[in-house]
């Protein structure tokens, strides 16, 4: 069985309560599988942009029911006659239900080829229309996104599917140097016991983009991240991977 997501968002829960944590979110358009009904309460539910799995109220289940492929809103906020809130990486099956949304936003990405120039200048211009949004665990939106929903989210409008943790982002693409890194690039970082928990977008001339509290731009060393604010360090690098090819 397989539903859609008809809401701005649907989050994705650890456990079938309320209670348990968000560990992330299906957006606007995004297909799921639905795997099991738990106290015909819950649906335990894969993701199919990501395969990334978690528990939803059944009462927000909506049956998928196109059989033609979406289209990648790629805009900042858009609107739907039922007012959901549109974010960017949305999936889009019926133009005739959009207001407020630009034909260009919404590109396909099965008949798009960018150059790795082209890509790069995506990865710029959608990871700072981002600045700002705050920090929310599991979150993929502008109004509440984490490291990972942030790098994810950015790729996916520029055509790259990641893999939605960070610990799964760091296994892709080609190690790199720091002083060989540039625009596009992934950074990750550690924790005090070396397990990768954090992810940015190298910018190049030593600065990152990330979302640590915020999505902020920040100063890269060999070290890490150094906040331009406190001038602290507050995190530590662990490697840095080329998944632009």
């Amino acid at each position: 069985m397989a539903g859609i997501c008809h809401l701005s968002s649907i989050a994705l829960r650890g456990e079938p309560s309320h209670r348990s944590e968000m560990v992330s979110q299906l957006i606007y358009g995004e297909k799921y599988e639905v795997l099991e009904t738990v106290n015909n309460e819950w649906l335990k539910v894969k993701c199919s942009f990501d395969g990334y799995e978690g528990f939803m109220p059944k009462p927000q289940y909506s049956e998928f029911n196109f059989d033609n492929e979406s289209l990648i809103f790629t805009g900042g906020l858009g609107n739907d006659e039922v007012n959901n809130l549109i974010p960017k990486g949305a999936e889009i099956y019926d133009t005739e239900t959009l207001v407020e949304v630009d034909e260009d936003e919404l590109i396909d990405l099965r008949h798009i080829h960018f150059t790795t120039d082209q890509i790069k200048e995506n990865i710029f211009y959608h990871s700072t229309s981002l600045i700002n949004s705050p920090y929310l665990w599991g979150g993929r939106t502008p109004w509440g996104i984490d490291c990972s929903g942030f790098t994810q989210i950015i790729f996916k409008v520029c055509g790259i599917a990641l893999p939605r943790d960070s610990s799964q982002q760091a296994l892709l693409g080609e190690s790199i140097s720091l002083s060989d890194s540039g625009l596009g690039d992934l950074a990750f970082f550690t924790n005090e016991k070396g397990i990768v928990n954090h992810v940015g977008i190298v910018f190049g001339n030593q600065m990152i983009i990330h979302c640590s509290g915020m999505v902020r731009v920040d100063q890269l060393n060999m070290n890490g991240i150094i906040n331009l604010d406190t001038k602290l360090k507050t995190h530590s690098l662990h490697s840095i991977k080329r998944v632009i090819s």
